[in-house]
């Protein structure tokens, strides 16, 4: 019998964390994408059984909610599960605690189906189902990110490398949050306290992307535009809380 919910734990190597040994926000995405991967193989829909049907899975929207981010060398455990679904889209949750069993971060996820060959959306009847439980919020559309105000204080102009290609031939998803601290302004503080992204086109190799931060408040708001094709590729807003003491010096 298939599990309804997959269970996992990561321990947070050096790699996953900041100058401060906090997990990255990056790391945290890579975590979730792994987490939900597993569960996808359980479940018979990973890549290696969509390959043959020319499909793979694409992750369209992220909100994650955040408490705090584990440091350097603690384990951490990952609940998810597959929740509801529509014509083209299937939603994912994920719970994240401590060893203790204390929340540190939640998450609502849109995944699509897309035509590798095409390079185009495919509906969800194209493969099996499978089972599903409760959602943990009304609807991923309240959580969309805003566009930026106009009072646009950084830009960065990023690079698709080589090494940022997974293994759908483009762009992974954890590096547009890469791209997006990259455009904070050099003497930025916070620690994020949720982060709703909406990926609206893929990005190949061989790509420049530039990001553009606007700021209100304790808020962050981020536009990254595919610079061959002047198309807006994603959207991100974080909102931030006042950064703790470093616990490295």
């Amino acid at each position: 019998m298939l599990d309804n919910i997959h269970r996992t734990s990561y321990k947070v190597r050096i790699s996953d964390a900041d100058k401060n040994g906090t997990l990255k926000c990056n790391g945290l995405l890579q975590m979730l994408q792994e987490a939900a991967t597993e569960h996808a193989t359980i479940l018979g829909v990973d890549f290696k059984a969509l390959k043959p049907l020319n499909l793979g899975w694409a992750v369209s929207k992220f909100v994650i909610n955040i408490t705090r981010l584990p440091q350097w060398g603690e384990r951490i455990n990952v609940t998810t599960w597959a929740s509801d679904k529509d014509k083209v889209a299937t939603y994912r949750e994920f719970v994240v605690t401590d060893s203790s069993g204390i929340e540190l971060v939640s998450a609502r996820s849109q995944w699509v189906l897309f035509d590798t060959r095409e390079r185009k959306i495919a509906r969800m009847g194209k493969i099996q189902d499978w089972s599903r439980l409760e959602k943990k919020y009304a609807n991923t559309s309240e959580f969309l990110p805003l566009k930026p105000p106009e009072n646009v204080v950084s830009s960065a102009v990023c690079a698709a490398r080589n090494d940022d290609i997974d293994l759908n031939g483009h762009v992974n998803n954890a590096v547009y949050l890469i791209w997006v601290i990259e455009s904070l302004p050099y003497n930025f503080k916070g620690l994020p306290n949720q982060i709703r992204i909406n990926f609206l086109e893929e990005v190949m190799p061989h790509t420049d992307v530039e990001v553009i931060c606007a700021l209100d408040g304790e808020n962050s708001y981020h536009a990254l535009t595919n610079r061959n094709t002047n198309r807006e590729c994603a959207r991100v807003n974080i909102l931030w809380k006042q950064a703790q003491t470093p616990i490295l010096s």
